[in-house]
């Protein structure tokens, strides 16, 4: 699989390390090679052709490398973070937090956000599916929870 300039392979994150290291030639006039390490290529080019916007920029990338090698691993490589969960996922996830206890139709509607419209088919949808069970508490509410 081909990669383009300002993506790095799978598996490959950027390193800040290596951006201070490539930071170094800015002190002698060759400006800007951090910022193509970081997927930064207009600024990389005009740091290039400006000595570092004439050495200002170059001091102020000291506090900025380490956010511009984050950034870079969150869009190259992926945020780590998981997909939005689905409306059965949280339902299950309310489930998971109430334990024994369980939850009632009017917990879900609050805690996830939902209408009560979206909320029931889901909740059914779940109990067809054996993920969630039904039972009344001592009161004599309604709840649900994992089986």
């Amino acid at each position: 699989m081909a990669y383009t300039q300002n993506q790095a392979p799978p598996g490959e994150p950027r390193s800040v390390g290596t951006a201070y290291l490539l930071w170094v030639p800015s002190l002698l006039g060759v400006a800007g090679l951090h910022r193509f390490y970081t997927g930064h290529w207009g600024s990389g080019l005009l740091w290039l052709f400006t000595g570092g916007l004439c050495g200002v920029g170059s001091v102020v990338d000291l506090f900025l490398i380490p956010e511009q090698v984050r950034s870079f691993n969150r869009s190259a490589l992926g945020s780590g973070q998981q997909a939005p969960m689905t409306l059965g996922q949280s339902i299950l996830a309310l489930a998971r937090r109430r334990g024994v206890r369980g939850f009632t139709f009017n917990d879900a509607v609050l805690e996830l956000g939902h209408s009560p419209e979206a909320i029931r088919p889901a909740l059914e949808s779940l109990m067809l599916e054996d993920c969630l069970h039904v039972a009344n508490d001592p009161e004599g509410r309604v709840i649900y929870r994992e089986p």
